[in-house]
């Protein structure tokens, strides 16, 4: 059952989410994932509410709980967060493929400078951002070209030099939190000039569906999303 409740998640499906969920905590009502996942299904189909009823139950459990502090606090932060804000990706079916990382095609990477959490609250894992290049720098920015964050100065150099040199990459959100947010940097063309250079020598920790669900909600969450703070689905 937890599993069929997380694929659901997963595949944007909120509607099966929400009764999955809901007979878990019917015969565990303590289940804190259960509750979460139940809290971001809510989220999801913008039911603020009701997301912030269960995302309150975790926290009277566990009171120092990431996943539900972090989503109150986006709520909290945003007045605005109604369907809207919180479905956009719920059409968007996340496909697993997006956070398995490649050796030296791959890398995750936290954002420096980023947004203030109004505007990260409507990031959510899986979606495309974009590079935006100024100052030899690199800003990230979404597909309204608002502003989300800025990659290291090390990471920035590094890329540019391989993108101004035939290189193409794509930016997807890893994982969202109150303050702070990921991206993977995936490769998506090597150019002749760098033929035997990967983009990257070294990669993140391995991503599987289970870190796929924490980036969800934090999980990123997931979402169960995000067994660790993230939003994460």
């Amino acid at each position: 059952m937890d599993q069929k409740a997380i694929d659901a998640a997963l595949n944007a499906e909120w509607e099966l989410a929400l009764k999955l969920n809901r007979q878990i905590v019917k015969l565990d009502p303590q289940n804190i994932d259960a509750l979460n996942r139940l809290a971001k299904a809510h989220l999801e189909l913008g039911k603020t509410n009701l997301a912030k009823k269960y995302y309150s139950e975790v926290t009277k459990i566990d009171p120092y709980n990431p996943i539900a502090l972090k989503n109150l606090k986006i709520i909290k932060s945003s007045k605005h967060c109604k369907g809207a804000t919180f479905t956009a990706c719920a059409k968007t079916r996340l496909s697993p493929s997006l956070f398995l990382q490649e050796p030296g095609k791959t890398k995750m990477v936290s954002l420096l400078k980023v947004a203030e959490p109004q505007k990260l609250s409507q990031a959510f894992c899986g979606m495309q951002v974009e590079m935006a290049i100024k100052n030899r720098k690199i800003t990230v920015v979404d597909a309204n070209g608002s502003y989300l964050g800025v990659l290291p100065d090390d990471i920035s150099h590094h890329i540019l030099r391989l993108f101004k040199g035939g290189n193409k990459y794509e930016l997807f959100v890893k994982a969202v939190r109150v303050n702070s947010l990921s991206v993977i940097i995936k490769e998506t063309f090597r150019s002749k000039k760098f033929k035997n250079q990967p983009s990257f020598l070294e990669y993140a920790e391995g991503s599987s569906p289970s870190n796929i669900i924490t980036s969800f909600e934090g999980n990123g969450d997931g979402d169960s999303e995000e067994p660790e703070e993230e939003q994460e689905v």
